[in-house]
C-alpha cells in the first residue's frame, strides 16, 4: 500500500515537471513503470531522464491544436456567441459564409477529386467569403473617409487619403481582426489560419452585418473598431506631407495672411552629435507653429508641419475624435470631398 502510493506521488511530481518543461505527459507510464520495478535507483535512470528531455526539446513544440480537438467545443455555439458577443444581430447563414475562406473550398475540392469524386455531379456546395469580403471593404473605405471629412473639414483631401490608406492597410486590419476572436471561428485548411485570412475574414464580417441589418450598422463597427484606432495618434506623423512649407504658404495666402517667416528662436550643444535646434514660424508677427530637430532644415520642415496641423485644426491640442452616442446621429454625405493641395496651391497663385 505504501509503495503504491509512493508511485502515484512520485507520477503526479513527474508529470508536474513534464508539463512544465515540455516533456509530453504520455511518458510518465514509462517513468512510472520504471518506479514500479525498482529503477529508480538506478544509475541509469538519471541520464535517461536527460536523454528523454534533450530528444523533446530537439523535436520543438506540438503543434498547435483546435480547440474542437480537445472534445468540448463547439461550432454551432461559438458561431451564435460571435454576434451576442458584439452586440450585434447577423443573420446566421451570412456569418457562416464569412468565415470560410478560399483556401478552404479549394482544399475541399481537392480532397474531393482525390477521392475520385465528380464535382460536377456532386458540388462541394461551399461557398467562400470573397463577395462579402469586397462588399465589407467597400463599405469600411467609404465609411472611413466620410466620417474623416466630417470629423476633419478643413484638412486637405490628401491627408484624408492618407489616414485612410493607414486604417486600411493589411497590418492594421490584421491587428484588429486577430484581436477579434475570429482565430478560432475561421475554416481554413490549417491551423492557426494564416495572416491574410484574417483580414479577409473581418472584411467579410462587416459585409455579413450589411446583408443582415444595413450599411448604417456596418458603418458604426467600422468606426468602433477601425476608426478608433486613431485615438492618440498624431495625423501629421501618419500623412507625410511633401514640401511643408510651400502648402503652408499657400494656406496662409487663401486666408489673406502674410507668408511664413522661420525664425530660430533657441539651440543647444550645436558642435556635437546631440545638437538641439528650435525654430517656429511666424506670420503677421504671430507665431504659428515650433518644433526642435537635429538641424536647421528638419526643424523648419517640423515647424511648418505644426503649423499646417494648426491651420487645419488637426494637432493634438484640438477635440478629439467623436465616438459612441455622440457620432450615432450624424449624418454623412459620401460624395463630399474636401479641398485638394493642388487646387489649393493654384488658387493661391492665381490671386
Amino acid at each position: 500500500m505504501a509503495a503504491s502510493c509512493r508511485l502515484i506521488s512520485y507520477c503526479r511530481i513527474l508529470s508536474r515537471f513534464c508539463n512544465n518543461s515540455g516533456i509530453s505527459p504520455h511518458l510518465t507510464c514509462l517513468q512510472g513503470c520504471m518506479v514500479r520495478r525498482g529503477l529508480n535507483n538506478s544509475r541509469k535512470y538519471q541520464p535517461l531522464l536527460r536523454e528523454l528531455y534533450k530528444r523533446r526539446i530537439k523535436a520543438g513544440p506540438e503543434p498547435e491544436l483546435h480547440p474542437s480537438e480537445s472534445g468540448c467545443w463547439n461550432y454551432n455555439s461559438e458561431v451564435y456567441a460571435f454576434g451576442k458577443r458584439y452586440g450585434e444581430e447577423f443573420d446566421e447563414g451570412f456569418l457562416r459564409k464569412a468565415f470560410i475562406t478560399s483556401d478552404y473550398r479549394q482544399a475541399e475540392e481537392e480532397s474531393r477529386r482525390q477521392l475520385g469524386i465528380d464535382l460536377e455531379s456532386v458540388p462541394v456546395g461551399v461557398v467562400d467569403n470573397s463577395e462579402l469580403a469586397q462588399k465589407g471593404e467597400q463599405i469600411a473605405s467609404r465609411y472611413i473617409k466620410a466620417y474623416l471629412r466630417h470629423s476633419y473639414p478643413m484638412m486637405l483631401e490628401e491627408g484624408i487619403q492618407a489616414v485612410h490608406d493607414y486604417l486600411m492597410d493589411d497590418q492594421m486590419i490584421y491587428y484588429i481582426a486577430s484581436n477579434f476572436g475570429l482565430t478560432d471561428l475561421i475554416m481554413s485548411p490549417n491551423y492557426p489560419p494564416e495572416d491574410h485570412m484574417y483580414c479577409t475574414v473581418f472584411k467579410a464580417v462587416i459585409g455579413a452585418l450589411a446583408e443582415s441589418q444595413n450599411e448604417e450598422r456596418a458603418g458604426l463597427l467600422v468606426r468602433d473598431f477601425v476608426v478608433s484606432q486613431l485615438a492618440g495618434k498624431n495625423l501629421m506623423e501618419i500623412w507625410d506631407v511633401k514640401n511643408p512649407m510651400g502648402l503652408l504658404s499657400s494656406a496662409l495666402s487663401m486666408q489673406g495672411r502674410g507668408p511664413p517667416e522661420p525664425r530660430l528662436l533657441w539651440q543647444s550643444a550645436s558642435a556635437t552629435m546631440l545638437s538641439l535646434y528650435h525654430v517656429g514660424i511666424y506670420s503677421d508677427k504671430q507665431l504659428i507653429g515650433r518644433s526642435p530637430g537635429e538641424t536647421l532644415p528638419i526643424a523648419e520642415e517640423m515647424a511648418a508641419k505644426d503649423a499646417l496641423s494648426k491651420l487645419m485644426n488637426i494637432s493634438l491640442t484640438t477635440k478629439p475624435l467623436q465616438f459612441g452616442e455622440k457620432s450615432e446621429s450624424w449624418k454623412f454625405d459620401f460624395n463630399k470631398r474636401n479641398q485638394c493641395a493642388s487646387d489649393l496651391v493654384q488658387m493661391s497663385t492665381s490671386r
